[in-house]
């Protein structure tokens, strides 16, 4: 065949060209060790990784690069062990450079035999991966730290339920007391103000206790098969009082055909009612809010889309997570902890479904998306 001259062509040049890399790679390092131990030969990126110089290397043994504490655990014979056992060994390790500076390497030994299976040397290649390691120490330090702000958080909003749940017993018993003296004349409206803000803040102090609870993994679905139109409807009717004291319009649009989903019926409510009341918090007097329900393959598809403020771009992205508002202030009339549109996140997820936001921007409105699979495994 024709190409046969230029394969033993490239073949004849094959030590030439090998030579040439292990003169001039830095970032590799190849030691050829005797069956005792002692190095033999040292390329020339021993220089730029390791500090030593090829010849400097040369005739000291394997265990000057290791830690002493890896020393101590034999771990420098140990790899020569494996690789004359094994054929070959590869691991990740902390050696120590000639100025006493540590690298983190990747290395693989290699055991030589000759023709009779006799073992004649070892040949190690290591490169450094500091760099690698210094990233995946200070992820584990993040992760470390994320998960105490994690605890401390739920630590907190389990001391804030508890403390905010305290009160409000006697004062629903004290709204209930003032709507007993309306009598024929009927409750009075500041009686309706008191209960409407009342189920808020209960309503509130469940979203903080099913964050916590959720962050200890201890929210348990009750799986059954619901109507979306019947279960959808019961949830927004239950934020109709506090649109209409807003003067918003509120409009559930579902399917005319019945549509069955598997889901927890009070977690699902949870989802549509945080969603419902964070349009009716954030869309002025007078607006607009739509509820509305439709299937797209084996998923259910809920919307809630409002005229409200909007979300800002840099909000977007964060707008599930804990105490983010969204970009609206915090110190608004409407604002709140935050906690709503995370629990609503993790309860969809829950749910092995998704959620998603889109707005156009301050004063363009919102619109969340929720889709769940209409069948679960229970």
């Amino acid at each position: 065949m024709e190409t046969e001259p230029a394969v033993h062509a490239l073949a004849g040049r094959v030590p030439d060209l090998l030579a040439m890399w292990l003169q001039q790679s830095r970032e590799y390092v190849v030691l050829v060790i005797d069956t005792a131990g002692t190095v033999e030969y040292a390329s020339e990126g021993s220089r730029h990784v390791l500090g030593y110089a090829p010849s400097d290397l040369v005739g000291q043994p394997i265990s000057v690069l290791f830690t002493p504490e890896d020393l101590e655990l034999g771990l420098d014979v140990h790899e020569t062990a494996v690789a004359r056992s094994a054929g070959d060994t590869e691991d990740d390790r902390w050696h120590v450079r000639r100025d006493g500076s540590r690298i983190w390497v990747s290395g693989a030994v290699q055991a030589l035999r000759d023709e009779q299976g006799r073992l004649v040397a070892f040949v190690k290649v290591l490169r450094d991966r500091t760099d690698i390691c210094t990233t995946i120490e200070a992820l584990e330090r993040r992760v470390t730290a994320l998960l105490q702000e994690q605890e401390a958080t739920r630590v907190f909003l389990g001391g804030l339920a508890h403390e905010l749940r305290n009160p409000l017993t006697p004062l629903a018993n004290v709204a209930h007391l003032l709507r007993l003296t309306g009598g024929d004349a009927g409750t009075p409206p500041y009686v309706q103000i008191i209960e409407r803000q009342l189920m808020q803040m209960q309503r509130l102090i469940d979203d903080m206790t099913d964050m916590t609870r959720r962050d200890a993994d201890r929210i348990e679905l009750r799986l059954e098969p619901v109507e979306l139109q019947a279960v959808t409807l019961t949830a927004v009717d239950s934020c109709r009082a506090a649109a209409d004291a807003r003067r918003q319009n509120l409009e559930c649009l579902m399917p005319s055909g019945p549509v069955t989903l598997t889901v927890d019926r009070l977690r699902y409510t949870q989802i549509v009612v945080n969603l419902v009341n964070n349009a009716i918090k954030f869309t002025p007097p007078g607006g607009r809010i739509w509820v509305k329900g439709s299937v797209e393959a084996h998923h259910a598809v809920l919307t809630v889309e409002d005229t409200g403020v909007g979300i800002d771009a840099d909000t977007l992205p964060r707008i599930f997570e804990l105490f983010t508002q969204g970009g609206r202030s915090q110190d608004s009339e409407n604002g709140g902890l935050g906690v709503g549109l995370a629990l609503v996140k993790d309860l969809v997820q829950l749910h092995n479904g998704t959620v998603e936001v889109r707005s156009g921007g301050s004063k363009q409105g919102s619109a969340f998306t929720v889709k769940l699979p209409l069948e679960q495994a229970r």
